[in-house]
């Protein structure tokens, strides 16, 4: 990878690399850290429901009790 000659605005690539446009607008990413056990156990619910855990997850995410 080639150092860039201009400066960087780390602000601005932070962000763009943050964001995305979906069809609903966008969207934030994110690093999640889970206890591996934990992690385990959401994997294996993820795979017998035939989902990516990511779309398990945002499942529960939106179907929670606010």
């Amino acid at each position: 990878m080639a150092i860039p000659k201009k400066p960087v605005d780390v602000d601005k690539l932070i962000g763009e690399a943050g964001e995305s446009k979906v069809q609903s607008g966008k969207v934030k990413k994110f690093l999640l850290e889970l206890p591996y056990e934990l992690w385990k156990e959401l994997k294996m619910e993820a795979m017998q429901r035939d989902k990516t855990l990511k779309d398990y997850l945002l499942e529960i995410l939106k179907n929670r009790k606010s």
